[in-house]
């Protein structure tokens, strides 16, 4: 047994440690033979200085390997503490026991056995009945779009004006400073957005400077009649070299192209052109153009436009474009995830005032960001939507639609 005494301003001493021994009917050899008195520091000393925050074990083994925790977000931000890896929401929440914060106090394994009572005065620095609790939450990463969109590339013949602008450009650390986001959930979100390193500085691509970069590399394959899994990354990007910036042309060719277990004659890999990211990619530039799009026509053009050996698929327009089947014709216009809030209340009634009814799977791509582990989709839907059937298939509308 552990002996703590508290103390105001009275010193205390060992007999009245004794004393108290004796009060409480208990035996000196039953209890640790050093007791802490403790006292409180002037309130004045430490209001505001301290806040107590609840770990799990995983953030708690981060703090024992040396690795940083680091709270972001900006006055108008609510604050999220951040791991290497993973982001978490911070709420205030409050106990009604009185938590003491004692940073000298000597647990029973730190204290060495000894012949007679000791006693030790420690300070309590303060007393919380609030703390802040941690919980995973999505990265905030919206603001990576509306930061890059301000500074868009589109050659390098527009680059001494754009500096001149005095527009401001972001490297990675300056994102990591601005963004709600990992250090490894940023670096997901620029790949998985087409971000484009330039000069140190992250970019996107200006729309029709990109399409002109994906059509050069898509000609000069369609020159060489290769097929789509045979093409020659080398020969591409010196043959190309005049027209785009290596390293933007090499990023980009990343983006549309892996790398096969096959090898030309010369020992060299050779890459396949992605399907899925080239289909995507030349139907958003056919969808912007437009309003709403004859179906029957866009689904002609669309296949026009891919290379040969590819095969257009409407899967490829999820969380791009809806459609309209009831309409006479047919019709489909160019509506994009990304242009949605963050806001889970706000991107709904977005949602619903674009389709007052939505099937699971033409919802989906449109709030599968927003859910989290333990709020799957169809979690979330039940919870800010209204589910019905209509011929046997499940509808989620506005909750309070009339």
């Amino acid at each position: 047994m552990h002996l703590l005494s508290i103390c105001y301003s009275y010193c205390r001493t060992l007999e009245d440690v004794q004393t108290l021994i004796q009060h409480a009917k208990l035996f000196d050899s039953d209890l640790q033979p050093l007791t802490q008195v403790l006292s409180f520091a002037p309130r004045h000393e430490v209001q505001g200085k301290y806040r107590f925050l609840e770990l799990d074990t995983a953030l708690l083994n981060s703090l024992h390997k040396r690795q940083s925790l680091i709270f972001r977000g900006t006055k108008d931000e609510n604050a999220v503490l951040c791991t290497h890896n993973q982001t978490y929401d911070v709420k205030e929440a409050e106990t009604s026991n009185s938590l003491l914060l004692l940073p000298d106090l000597r647990w029973p394994a730190q204290i060495d056995d000894q012949a007679g009572r000791m006693l030790e005065e420690k300070q309590v620095l303060g007393v919380f009945h609030k703390y802040y609790e941690l919980r995973i939450c999505k990265p905030r990463l919206q603001k990576v779009r509306k930061l890059l969109e301000k500074c868009l590339y589109q050659g390098p013949e527009y680059e001494d004006d754009m500096i001149k602008s005095g527009v401001e450009f972001y490297t990675f650390q300056d994102l990591l400073e601005n963004v709600q986001a990992s250090e490894t959930e940023l670096k997901m979100e620029l790949t998985e957005s087409f971000a484009c390193c330039i000069n140190g500085a992250w970019r996107f691509l200006e729309h029709d400077y990109h399409f002109r970069v994906l059509s050069y590399i898509l000609n000069f394959v369609d020159e060489n009649s290769w097929p789509i899994d045979r093409i020659n990354k080398a020969e591409t990007l010196q043959s190309l070299a005049a027209l785009v910036p290596v390293d933007i042309l090499e990023q980009c060719f990343s983006w549309y192209a892996e790398k096969t277990a096959l090898v030309n004659v010369d020992g060299e890999p050779l890459y396949r052109l992605l399907e899925a990211r080239v289909c995507r990619f030349l139907a958003e530039v056919l969808l912007r153009q437009a309003g709403k799009f004859n179906l029957k026509d866009f689904l002609s053009s669309w296949q026009q436009s891919v290379p040969e050996g590819m095969q257009t698929s409407e899967k490829y327009l999820e969380g791009i474009a809806l459609m309209d089947r009831n309409s006479k014709p047919e019709v489909i216009w160019y509506f994009s995830e990304t242009d949605l809030p963050e806001d889970i209340n706000e991107r709904i009634r977005i949602l619903f005032q674009a389709r007052e009814k939505w099937t699971i799977d033409e919802i989906r791509p449109y709030v599968q960001r927003l859910a989290t582990e333990k709020l799957n989709v169809n979690a979330l839907l039940t919870k800010y939507a209204r589910a019905s059937s209509v011929g046997g298939v499940r509808y989620y509308s506005a909750k309070h639609a009339k």
